[in-house]
């Protein structure tokens, strides 16, 4: 049974891939359904001959397509006006209060959670300090509770909640590739949030989640290829190809920190040296400002507490920047040879600190990148800002809901 309270829109999302030939039949009509109700989301209010226009169906299949969708509450026709030369069509709307969905992103510092409607509309937002853990079940059992506050505080006014997006740092391995197994992290967390509210659950790479919802919600609706660096505590990568996230074969697509491009020589906790993380990342911040003595033995402090220094014109706290700026430059240098990108974009918790790190990175990519490319490419400031971890985790709870580019294309040939 679902939490007490909280009502549930089961069968939404679209996750199953057929194994028989009458199981792709009815998948096929099923995708065909989800197709017809984007495009009343995108579009809307529409009339069906315009969505069958618009997606190159018949008439015939889109007119009981929007029949269902209307019977099951997700579209809702207009009254059509009439008009000297007789009736217009009925047009429909995508009905954004049918079911709502919940994006956490757990943060190694913050774990912050939105719940929206089908229509992107924010209905709740909670952010909490994320503990530390000792264990896999110790963090499930924390996003459990995060989880269950959360939808409690909110129960009486909310839709029918039908699935649950979340973003944890790290390589996250996919369950399709038969030759690995989940992590221990998602296992836990994806079982006790299934066991309690009986939607599916989706836990993903919280960079891979900030692209989506940067391609959903910010900078980059109008884009087709884009890179995100998600600038937290640690830093990685999202990157868009023709509208569609790369994740690569196991999933670990954007493990940007990891590359030798930090401080020479420096060892990191995963056993590689030089590693950009150790710099370019509020770790990295904190790390330099400790060496540098900038605060007092034992002190408690942020990578915000050293950009507020630097603010201040504290010389120090603006050299631990420039060496964040030159590390980071060398990596979206990097990004723009390698994907020719129309755009990277600087998101995550740190990149409210770009005051005191983008003119200096600018300068550096001018003297480090090919100038036709870096003339191509626009580098901005995600305007997402500390909500582009939890919407990307709702984007992708609405990705499964409006499209079936996950869905493999032989799954239902």
């Amino acid at each position: 049974m679902p939490l007490p309270g909280i009502k549930i829109r089961p069968g939404l999302l679209l996750l199953k891939n057929p194994d028989s030939p009458a199981e792709r039949t009815a998948e096929k009509r099923r995708i065909r359904k989800h197709q017809v109700l984007n495009a009343i989301r995108k579009f809307g209010p529409i009339a069906r001959v315009e969505i069958a226009r618009k997606l190159g169906f018949n008439l015939p299949t889109v007119s009981g397509l929007v029949d269902e969708l209307v019977r099951d509450g997700l579209a809702v026709e207009s009254e059509p006006r009439r008009t000297a030369i007789g009736r217009r069509p009925i047009p429909v709307s995508l009905n954004p209060h049918a079911a709502c969905v919940l994006g956490v992103d757990l943060g190694r510092v913050v774990t912050v959670g939105l719940i929206m409607n089908l229509s992107g509309i924010v209905l709740g937002r909670l952010e909490k300090n994320t503990p530390s853990f000792a264990s896999a079940v110790e963090q499930g059992e924390w996003v459990q509770q995060f989880v269950r506050e959360f939808l409690r505080e909110h129960a009486e006014t909310l839709p029918p909640l039908c699935g649950v997006g979340v973003g944890l740092p790290g390589f996250i391995y996919r369950p399709e590739r038969a030759e690995k197994h989940l992590t221990p992290e998602v296992e836990e967390i994806q079982r006790r949030l299934e066991q309690d509210l009986e939607v599916p659950v989706i836990v993903d790479n919280d960079a891979q989640m900030i692209a989506l919802g940067t391609l959903w919600f910010g900078n980059a609706t109008e884009l087709r290829t884009f890179c995100v660096l998600n600038i937290g505590y640690g830093i990685g990568m999202g990157t868009v190809i023709d509208r569609v996230v790369y994740q690569g074969y196991f999933g670990h697509a954007g493990e940007i920190g990891h590359i030798p491009l930090g401080e020479p020589g420096l060892e990191c906790y995963c056993g590689g040296h030089s590693c950009l993380e150790n710099t370019a990342s509020g770790s990295g911040v904190e790390r330099l400002a400790r060496e540098r003595n900038l605060f007092p033995e034992g002190a408690i402090f942020s990578a915000f507490d050293v950009a507020d220094r630097a603010r201040r014109g504290d010389p120090v706290a603006q050299e631990i920047w420039d060496k964040f700026a030159t590390a980071l430059a060398r990596a979206v240098g990097s990004v723009i040879t390698l994907f020719n990108p129309q755009a990277v974009i600087l998101a995550g918790r740190y990149s409210r600190c770009s005051d005191v790190f983008f003119d200096k990175m600018m300068q550096e990519l001018k003297n480090q990148t090919f100038p036709a490319l870096l003339n191509e490419t626009d580098i901005v400031v995600s305007d997402l800002r500390e909500n582009a971890g939890p919407l990307g985790a709702c984007a992708c709870i609405l990705h499964h809901i409006f499209s079936a580019s996950h869905i493999p294309a032989e799954a239902v040939v």
